[in-house]
């Protein structure tokens, strides 16, 4: 009699399982869609970019222009979708077909985000050398941007995702950095003493408050709420890569060898993984109609990819 309410309780959690069979397109790094069905995946090895779509039904490989490894994907709708890469890499569908952007640089590109067609960033940087990257397309071509050494005081070589919303651009990237766009410069913002390694990922829900995620050692995990970021450490948790709101407005996040949880009244609650792996979980995306997709891998030799999939 004790048994069964435990039984419902578990049959009514959240259940991962895997999405489609990744291991041989290269590691997946990056997720995105526009609905419930039309879903793309991004990723792929040195000197090849692997891309897969999913209509609704089944994942299907894609073909686009020689390239590096994709790391991430965005998009306004089925026609105008970007991913960005390694090497400088940028592709852009439209009208159906994917075509390589000039980014006019060979360094690594890790996110990209827009508020609008004409109106997209795009971020990355050498990790051990250098300055941040910051590039914006006009809808016409590419202009870089220049962080302000006073606007860098944890010396942030890279940038490593970028997201907005309700008319506010922000940041991550190295050393704990989260900037934001003023409309005429980045900006510098203050994370506390506890944003002491790497932001990797940031995403927002419909009442405005943004989470952002990283950690290298172990999780870090900040939260605007305003214009004030709240920096914590949950206690015995990995570092993390990913995060997404969920369509009940659930922090779902992801991070090294194979962590899936969520944010439950402030603390970080780990969820089952289909099954144990050292890959790690890269990013993750929320359709809006229940289903929340992870991608993952392991980026060095032999590069290897993860899909999963969350259902209520």
């Amino acid at each position: 009699m004790r048994v069964l309410p435990l039984l419902l309780l578990a049959a009514c959690g959240p259940r991962w399982s895997e999405a489609f069979d990744a291991s041989g397109m290269g590691a997946m790094s990056g997720v995105w869609g526009s609905g419930p069905d039309d879903v793309w995946a991004v990723g792929g090895s040195p000197g090849v970019s692997t891309v897969v779509h999913y209509d609704g039904g089944t994942w299907s490989p894609v073909t686009v222009p020689d390239g590096d490894l994709v790391v991430w994907v965005f998009g306004f709708g089925p026609d105008d979708v970007w991913g960005v890469g390694q090497s400088g890499t940028i592709l852009h569908l439209t009208g159906g077909t994917w075509s390589a952007v000039e980014s006019g640089t060979d360094e690594d590109l890790w996110g990209v985000w827009g508020a609008a067609p004409d109106d997209v960033w795009i971020v990355g940087g050498a990790i051990a050398e250098g300055d941040p990257l910051i590039l914006h397309w006009n809808g016409t071509g590419l202009e870089q941007h220049q962080l302000a050494a006073e606007e860098n005081d944890r010396q942030a070589r890279s940038l490593f995702k970028v997201y907005g919303q309700d008319g506010r651009v922000f940041a991550v990237g190295q050393g704990g950095l989260i900037i934001e766009w003023d409309g005429s410069a980045w900006r510098q913002m203050s994370t506390g003493a506890a944003a002491d390694e790497d932001f990797v990922s940031l995403w927002g829900d419909a009442d405005g408050r943004i989470t952002a995620v990283g950690g290298r050692s172990a999780a870090q995990i900040a939260t605007l709420d305003g214009d004030a970021w709240t920096t914590t450490t949950p206690p015995g948790m990995p570092g993390l890569n990913a995060v997404t709101v969920d369509s009940k407005g659930t922090v779902v996040v992801g991070g090294a060898s194979g962590f899936v949880g969520h944010v439950e009244e402030g603390e970080l609650v780990r969820e089952d993984a289909p099954e144990p792996t050292s890959h790690d979980i890269h990013a993750l995306w929320s359709d809006g109609a229940g289903t929340t997709w992870a991608v993952g891998g392991r980026f060095y030799d032999p590069y290897e990819g993860t899909a999963w999939r969350r259902k209520p």
